[in-house]
């Protein structure tokens, strides 16, 4: 469990931390609350992952080292005092104790996500306290509820039914690890927790088939046996459920541990492990020295087997595929038994993954990671032992062994098709006057970020109530461009973004130009008083309803109504000499106005 100190020296996978967060994240700009009055919880006994992984047994493989509240107060002060969405995170350094709003840094995860799709969990035993622990983590980072009351969290044996098994010591802990960890990634998915009778690789196997039959469409498996000639058979028949995404962990024991099943499987997703640090702003990631790697037993995907490192096992599935964070010296804060821990083993990194793919949506193609144009994280240092050939144990440039293809650096590598179509927000603004002024910014929904050199379409709405294009633009560098526009009568624009390759079409807000300033000329000759009125087009404004008032005794006193004629022309005749004034209280459309005229 000691990390790979000497390794984060040099040659580090860097991404500069970005404060995007996760769809129901706490809001960057403000401080935690203070941590919530803690459940009532029922003892039980936690023992670490103690049994060794065999061909007929599974064992889990998550870790967890005490956290002092102190070390929690300062990782959720660090965590909300981030900067907003898509801003550096200044000068901070943290190498553990992360938070959700870390990981969803970490992994460049849009804000804005509120996907409830159903991630099922697969362990062992029952424990009574995981509702209410999950509870506290959510409350405790401001993540909303998810409860069995509002079906949002379900747990069930392995046959579906309400009896659950016995507690199991050794997977206290991993439960905890693995419904909190979901949470932190995907704070609006459902959670199916389903709990076997045993580590026997059947039992665990029935499992996972009854979280796919009860909905499941991601699954995390943060366990691992010693893959043996029967495992083929096994995963033909519990793992291989069409439009499924299965996620698991690849191994805690490095290197000389082996290929484990599942992830050896050539169907699911291998998750093997990293150490994580920030510094001075910079996302820091090496490979875990526990992470699992190697050759399986079983033939590679076709997918897999393409790829240029597909010779290292001699056409035989190669673990790992992916990577996240796993080191628990570096590893995500979770509370369990009363206390908080930091979490590792590669046991985190399976529902971590697990949930970044229910975030892109993909339960269809998760291999697509092999023909993935999107990004991501290369990590090019750290070993979890030695072997021949070395990238099956030593991270470095392209696919190795301990961290697969790299971490995820958004959402693009995890879906469908390599590549994550995000929303756009297009904000339209009005300055007041004539000619129509009008500016348009047009962002990333997801990370806030410009979206520069996109074309977009001005539009003004129609007598008929429908919108008619005016103009196209293009948007600046900074995301932005400005229209001017002299309208004949009050009208309402907007802005359309038809889309494009990474981000979907949006229409901005309506701005409507109402109650314009006439133009107005006022003057007298003998024995009349004249006012002519037209529209800042030049046009003549008729039937406009007008009042001449005198000035007496300090105040304005009606002297006679008079309407504008079809030239925009009004003309009164005054009793008598003084001063007077054409007025107009304005309405919808114009500005209230008054023109004042000396008459002898």
């Amino acid at each position: 469990m000691l990390a790979v100190l000497a390794l984060l020296a040099a040659g580090l996978s860097v991404t500069p931390a970005a404060a995007s967060g996760a769809a129901a994240t706490t809001d960057a700009t403000t401080a935690y609350a203070p941590l919530p009055p803690e459940p009532a919880l029922v003892p039980v006994t936690a023992t670490a992952c103690s049994t060794a992984a065999t061909a007929a047994t599974a064992a889990c493989l998550g870790q967890a080292l005490p956290v002092s509240d102190a070390e929690v107060a300062r990782s959720r002060e660090s965590s909300a005092a981030s900067a907003t969405v898509a801003a550096p995170l200044s000068a901070r350094s943290k190498d553990g104790g992360y938070t959700p709003s870390d990981l969803a840094s970490l992994y460049q995860i849009p804000s804005g996500l509120k996907p409830d799709a159903t991630v099922g969990i697969v362990d062992v035993g029952s424990d009574p306290n995981t509702e209410a622990q999950m509870a506290y983590f959510r409350r405790s980072f401001g993540l909303p509820a998810c409860t069995s009351a509002s079906g949002c969290f379900r747990e069930v044996g392995a046959d579906g039914s309400k009896r659950l098994p016995d507690l199991d010591s050794d997977w206290v802990t991993e439960i905890a690890i693995d419904v909190q960890a979901v949470s932190a990634i995907c704070p609006t998915c459902h959670i199916l927790l389903v709990d076997a009778p045993s580590a026997g690789v059947l039992d665990l196997a029935r499992a996972t088939a009854t979280a796919t039959r009860l909905g499941a469409r991601y699954v995390s498996l943060s366990f691992g046996s010693s893959a043996t000639f029967s495992a083929a058979a096994v995963d033909d028949a519990y793992y291989a459920e069409p439009d499924v995404t299965y996620v698991a962990a690849a191994g805690d024991g490095g290197h000389s541990q082996g290929a484990l099943f599942p992830a050896s499987a050539p169907n699911v997703v291998a998750a093997g492990g990293t150490s994580v640090r920030l510094v001075n702003g910079t996302w820091q990631q090496s490979a875990w020295s526990g992470s699992g790697s190697g050759c399986s037993t079983q033939q590679a995907s076709e997918l897999q087997s393409g790829a240029p490192f597909g010779a290292a096992c001699d056409g035989k599935r190669v673990v790992s595929d992916l990577s996240a964070l796993a080191d628990p010296d570096t590893g995500m804060l979770i509370y369990r038994g009363g206390s908080w821990w930091s979490a590792g083993g590669t046991s985190l990194a399976a529902p971590i993954l697990t949930a970044l793919y229910a975030l892109a949506g993909n339960h269809t193609a998760p291999m697509s990671i092999y023909g993935a144009r999107a990004a991501l994280t290369d990590v090019t240092s750290g070993s979890n032992g030695r072997c021949a050939p070395v990238s099956l144990c030593t991270a470095g440039p392209g696919w190795d062994g301990p961290t697969g293809l790299g971490t995820p650096a958004g959402l693009g590598a995890l879906s469908a098709d390599g590549r994550y179509i995000t929303a756009a927000s297009a904000r339209l603004r009005g300055r007041p006057g004539y000619p129509a002024k009008l500016t348009l910014t047009l962002t990333d929904a997801g990370t806030g970020r410009a979206l520069p050199h996109a074309r977009v379409v001005l539009e003004r709405r129609s007598d008929d109530g429908g919108f008619a294009p005016v103009r196209q633009a293009t948007t600046g560098a900074d995301g932005s461009v400005h229209f001017t526009d002299r309208p004949t009568s009050r009208v309402t624009y907007r802005v359309v973004f038809p889309g494009d390759v990474d981000h979907r079409a949006a229409t901005s807000n309506p701005v409507s130009i109402g109650r314009l300033r006439p133009l107005v000329r006022a003057g007298s000759s003998p024995g009349t008083i004249r006012v002519m009125v037209r529209a800042p087009w030049g046009a003549p404004v008729s039937a406009m309803a007008l009042r001449l008032e005198q000035r007496r005794g300090g105040h304005w006193v009606p002297a006679r109504a008079v309407r504008t004629n079809k030239h925009g022309v009004a003309t009164a005749r005054p009793r008598s000499g003084g001063t007077y004034r054409w007025a107009y209280r304005g309405d919808r459309t114009w500005h209230a106005w008054h023109a004042d005229v000396h008459v002898r």
